[in-house]
């Protein structure tokens, strides 16, 4: 039977390690890269040439800025039936009932690599960080958010594709779903049959 409560499950987002790797990688380089650059040409003919080497520091910097606070707002909500996953630019809401829930699986990341991220289709890939369409190593389309954590949450839709999630509380998000999904067909027939 559905739940028409507004149900939150939090999602792992862009901290610690990840956070450090993708500020070395937008923030620090960039910066590193424009210090070679005016020592390289002395500071002098650095500013002469015009300070428009600059732009590309601070776009690097804004871009993580945007990422970071962007990745806080990783979260599915299930209300009414429909999964509705945020996850940095990226929003996926599906029907619980186009889930194939006897085949969703909380797994060891380690041990499932054919549930890896294989290349991005549309998406933010960082380090340690996913979030949007990407294609998995087993060829599905997904739709991923998720970060460096071991434990993960695989949500196939019936015919093809699903999510690829990280959720704090796995195993809660899982239950909810399966409390919130309609009763199998096999059921209905079984029991209209009776009477």
């Amino acid at each position: 039977m559905h739940e028409s409560t507004d149900m939150s499950f939090e999602l792992a987002t862009l901290e610690g390690r990840p956070m450090f790797f993708a500020a070395l990688l937008l923030v620090v380089a960039p910066w590193l890269i424009l210090a070679g650059s005016v020592a390289a040409q002395g500071l002098a003919a650095w500013q002469a040439q015009g300070m428009f080497e600059l732009i590309g520091p601070l776009v690097c910097s804004a871009v993580w800025v945007t990422i970071a606070l962007a990745a806080r707002r990783n979260r599915a909500t299930l209300k009414d039936g429909v999964l509705s996953v945020r996850s940095t630019f990226y929003r996926y809401d599906v029907p619980v009932d186009a889930l194939d829930l006897a085949k969703a699986r909380l797994f060891d990341r380690e041990e499932r690599t054919e549930l890896g991220i294989a290349f991005k289709r549309n998406g933010v890939g960082l380090p340690g960080f996913h979030s949007g369409h990407f294609k998995l190593r087993n060829r599905e389309r997904a739709f991923v958010a998720v970060a460096s954590g071991r434990w993960r949450v695989w949500l196939p839709r019936k015919g093809a594709g699903g999510l690829l999630l990280e959720p704090r509380h796995a195993r809660a998000l899982l239950d909810a779903l399966r409390n919130a999904a309609p009763p199998h067909p096999t059921h209905l027939a079984a029991s209209s049959g009776r009477g």
